[in-house]
């Protein structure tokens, strides 16, 4: 019995060659973890063409980033093996104990494919059986799918019934902590870091340490935040009914007021120099229509790598011009969200008030231009549940993405509206806590999106360093681990809803 190692390098980051607490580097790690791997007789590094390393370790450069590559690489370089193990070179936490397991199980079961569920990523390596490569690279030509750290396993969905699938099923689900244990990231990076050292306090070897400490040292989890929700203009266009920016924002129809392009570069400057990497949207309150240089908005974020965004628009107020100009420079990196709610103009017109026919041509116009990055949105209301399916399949069958979100309550200051109370059984630590960040027109930075009275402020991004800023909103996160809400989260219904 022999097994090929496969560690792909293709996109590591910088972070994947920066010391760890241990004293050596993610990826340093990660050739360390493959040497040891059962039956292991042969390494390759999937890498990028300038990628140059000394050692017992062949490197191959995949034709594309297409799954097809990768599968092509696998049956090229598997030689005679009779399964491969798969995983990438910025995981260092991979654990002999569970891979031992899953090979075992592998073998005795006659799996086709195995992976680890419900343990957090970077735990455990996939296996694969080389026999079924053939099938997996017909699939591949059929679904173009790009090479991410889920795309095996997303070919295999694809006729998930012609495998032969084995599982290892972790403990305790951790799926919904969603922690990547990988130096692919500064914010996964430094966590990495913090359950490294907890680690090593710990004294922690077995196979559950690193869960254990997942489970009840959630602390260590908010790091840097990863969305960054922003108002760039005060007026909109719409006082929607089930909104309450109408009531906080004054006059908002009639409002001209709007964020600077210098401040929005401080922003992104002091983001950039404290998170890294982030997904911002412009959309916190007001219509990011309104402001008189979008374009130029949407290029200072572009200019900065790691950044993406989201614009959640009413469709209302865009010169068709400044929509082309925009998809001419987006790059793939920008979502549309346009809000319709209503699947016929009266309906429209009590929940939204005028503007269906503009709204509908802007949704036709970005289509158009964005195509699968445009999403159309309806609020789940009570008073419009009946009609929701007629919005999904009439949005749906024209080859819309259709987003169908819940009624926010905004913690009971608005009347409750929901269809269903969708809240979990047992509460959990607001994710909105740990990994956003809300900025208002003057720059102000509320505890999260719900404090629309700004009773709970954390600072003022242009007067403040961030890393202040984000300090200051932990002892409210603290709390919540510790099962004690302020007054605020008390009746919130938005704490387990997730942005990224």
């Amino acid at each position: 019995m022999s097994t090929t190692v496969f560690i792909n390098a293709m996109e590591l980051t910088d972070f994947a060659y920066k010391n760890l607490p241990t004293g050596t580097t993610a990826f340093d790690a990660a050739l360390d973890i493959a040497a040891g791997l059962p039956d292991s007789d042969k390494i390759v590094i999937l890498a990028g063409e300038d990628f140059t390393l000394n050692g017992p370790f062949k490197i191959v450069n995949p034709a594309g980033q297409d799954m097809k590559d990768l599968i092509k690489a696998f049956k090229e370089e598997a030689g005679n093996s009779e399964n491969i193990f798969y995983f990438y070179g910025d995981t260092p936490l991979l654990n002999y104990s569970i891979t031992e397991k899953m090979y075992k199980n592998h073998l005795q079961y006659f799996a086709s494919y195995t992976f680890a569920d419900g343990y957090p990523y970077g735990m455990a390596p996939e296996i694969l059986k080389t026999t079924v490569l053939d099938q997996l690279g017909a699939l591949a030509e059929k679904n173009k799918i790009s090479i991410t750290r889920k795309s095996i396993f997303e070919l295999i969905q694809k006729d998930i019934n012609s495998f032969d699938i084995e599982t290892e099923i972790s403990p305790i689900d951790q799926r919904m902590l969603r922690v990547s244990l990988s130096a692919d990231t500064k914010r996964n990076f430094n966590q990495l870091c913090r359950i490294m050292k907890q680690l090593d306090e710990d004294e922690g070897k077995g196979e559950n340490s690193i869960i254990e400490i997942l489970e009840n040292k959630q602390h260590l989890l908010r790091t840097e935040p990863s969305f960054i929700n922003v108002q760039i203009t005060g007026g909109c266009p719409q006082a929607c009914s089930y909104c309450p920016y109408p009531e906080i924002g004054g006059d908002i129809v009639n409002r001209t007021d709007e964020m600077t392009m210098k401040q929005w570069q401080m922003i992104l400057l002091k983001v950039k120099a404290f998170s890294d990497d982030a997904v911002f949207s412009i959309s916190m309150w007001g219509e990011p229509s309104g402001h008189s240089n979008m374009p130029g908005i949407v290029r200072e974020l572009l200019k900065i790598e790691k950044f993406s965004l989201i614009i959640e628009t009413s469709g209302i107020g865009w010169d068709l011009e400044v929509l082309k100009e925009i998809s001419e420079i987006a790059d793939g990196r920008i979502d549309w969200v346009l809000s319709m709610d209503a699947e016929n103009p009266l309906s429209y017109k009590k929940l939204r008030g005028e503007g269906w026919d503009e709204a509908n041509r802007t949704a036709l116009y970005l289509h158009e231009l964005f195509s699968d990055k445009l999403y159309i949105q309806s609020v789940r209301m009570k008073d419009q549940e009946e009609d929701l399916e007629k919005f999904y399949r009439g949005w749906k069958d024209r080859g819309f993405n259709v987003i169908i979100q819940k009624h926010d309550h905004f913690c009971g200051i608005l009347p409750d509206r929901r269809v269903t109370n969708l809240s979990p059984v047992k509460r959990f630590p607001c994710w909105h806590l740990k990994r956003d960040l809300n900025i208002l027109l003057d720059g102000t930075v509320p505890m999260c999106r719900e404090d629309i009275k700004n009773k709970y402020i954390m600072g003022n991004i242009f007067n403040d360093e961030l890393d202040l800023i984000w300090k200051n909103g932990e002892s409210a996160y603290l709390d919540h681990l510790d099962g004690n809400y302020p007054e605020l989260c008390r009746e919130c219904d938005e704490y387990y809803t997730y942005n990224f």
